[in-house]
């Protein structure tokens, strides 16, 4: 069976409107100039629909009861800049709609607004994320970056995750989010915190194995500018996330030091003490993420035993995608229509013989891998439809030749050669440093490669460095 995707989705508009008799206004009046609207009412519903549906126009109402229009609007654009935002303020309120469109606003409408007036916003803003908009967005687009209700799919795996994930949402304890590379444990986060009463406010995430304990240091504690009435760039994440949620990636790889200051920060309810000032109170959720388990983290010593029992509170884990049956599949075809776009090429469909071999397949990187493979094939052949042909060899199961076999059984007995007589920790240390020769002494460049982060291969240099007793 062949399975097929539209070419040209339509450009989706959401209306924010929290008064009732104009949000049915607006949209009947939009409905019958052909542009069907998806309504919120609030800033926490507006946010979670735009996360769902990625809109590509949005009228907002600036003046919403639980959140500051702009605030919305900002966060919207963050998130996907492309979006065409037209907000709607009343006749007293043009100066704060000015001040919309220089940061970032499309255009501006005061109320009480006018079918005609209305429409033709709506149509200029369309026909101009149309045309200039979509076309940036397929060149710089992640495919990664999937709307929530395609990563999440239709298997029973991920059913039972998204009434998990609904349930948490409501709560503020710590969550840890565990899976293998590439299964999308940052979009996890990312619905946790969209789902929660903490929607409306900043989400802030920090990859901890990508900073050294000095710049993570600053990334996550360092003070506002005393002259700034706001929270300025200079800041760091936990007053940024103030009021929202804070995702840490990777927190086996912070320095102990930095874990001892983190657990303080945590035990004394989020206060943050710079040096030479007053403790300030910092209001977060704290959401972690990592391959490892923090268990083993702990038993190793990586992972201080304080901060394990402040993080490790409610655990999900992001199942691997050899586990979502049918979603492999969903999933290739949405990719495969965001990377021919990216390639300036059409893929609608998977053939049989793909389909079978697709979903035998172990999928050791996950999404990840999915990916590579499909620009792979995207790359090299033309569409409209996948096959096994396309397939690299490894997946479709062809033999190689004698040679290279040949090569590969000299390589594994001159490997068991050398390893013959060394402990396991003797082996680690000797294929850490040989990839650290192999680059040039840059470690970050052999952390890449060996797969872990660079703080693991510093804190393991220490230890093999410093003279033993």
């Amino acid at each position: 069976m062949k399975s097929g995707i539209p070419s040209h989705p339509p450009v989706k508009l959401l209306l924010v409107e929290d008064t009732p008799s104009l949000q049915m206004l607006y949209q009947t009046v939009l409905n019958k100039a052909g542009h069907p609207s998806i309504t919120a009412s609030t800033g926490v519903e507006a946010l979670a629909k735009f996360e769902d549906h990625r809109p590509g126009v949005v009228l907002l109402d600036l003046t919403l009861p639980d959140a500051d229009g702009m605030a919305i609007m900002r966060q919207m654009l963050a998130r996907q800049p492309t979006t065409r935002v037209i907000v709607i303020t009343a006749n007293g309120s043009v100066d704060k709609a000015l001040d919309a469109i220089r940061n970032g606003a499309h255009e501006y409408l005061v109320k009480p607004l006018g079918d005609q007036r209305l429409v033709a916003a709506v149509a200029t803003a369309l026909s101009d994320y149309r045309t200039q908009s979509e076309a940036a967005k397929a060149l710089s687009h992640s495919p990664y970056d999937l709307p929530v209700e395609d990563f999440m799919g239709q298997s029973e795996v991920m059913r039972h995750l998204n009434v998990k994930i609904n349930a948490v949402a409501r709560s503020t304890a710590p969550v840890f989010i565990l899976g293998e590379r590439g299964t999308g444990k940052k979009t996890i986060a990312r619905m946790v915190h969209r789902k929660s009463r903490r929607a409306a406010k900043p989400l802030v995430c920090v990859n901890c194995s990508a900073l050294t304990p000095a710049e993570l240091e600053a990334t996550l504690f360092a003070p506002p500018a005393p002259s700034d009435t706001g929270i300025s760039d200079c800041a760091g994440a936990f007053y940024h996330a103030n009021g929202g949620t804070l995702v840490l990636e990777n927190p086996q790889d912070i320095h102990l030091d930095l874990q001892a200051r983190l657990v303080t920060a945590l035990q004394d309810e989020s206060r943050i003490a710079a040096a030479g000032a007053s403790p300030a109170p910092v209001d977060i959720r704290l959401i972690c993420c990592a391959r490892a388990h923090p268990t083993e983290e702990m038993r190793a010593g990586r992972l201080s035993e304080d901060l394990y029992y402040r993080l490790f509170v409610i655990p999900l884990t992001a199942p691997p995608l050899s586990q979502r049956g049918d979603d492999i599949l969903r999933l290739a075809l949405n990719f495969l229509h965001r990377i021919g776009k990216q390639e300036g090429k059409i893929f609608t469909s998977v053939a049989e013989d793909a389909a079978a071999i697709m979903n035998a397949h172990r999928w050791h990187g996950n999404m990840r891998e999915l990916i590579n493979v499909l620009r792979h094939a995207v790359v090299l052949h033309q569409g409209p439809e996948l096959t096994r042909a396309m397939l690299p060899e490894d997946m479709t199961g062809h033999a190689p030749n004698h040679e290279v076999s040949g090569r590969r059984h000299a390589a594994s007995g001159g490997l068991e050669a050398a390893m013959k007589g060394l402990t396991m920790a003797e082996i680690e240390q000797r294929a850490v440093m040989a990839a650290i020769e192999r680059h040039g002494g840059s470690i970050p460049q052999a952390a890449r490669e060996l797969d872990i982060a660079p703080s693991t291969i510093y804190r393991k240099r220490d230890v093999w460095t410093k003279p033993k007793a």
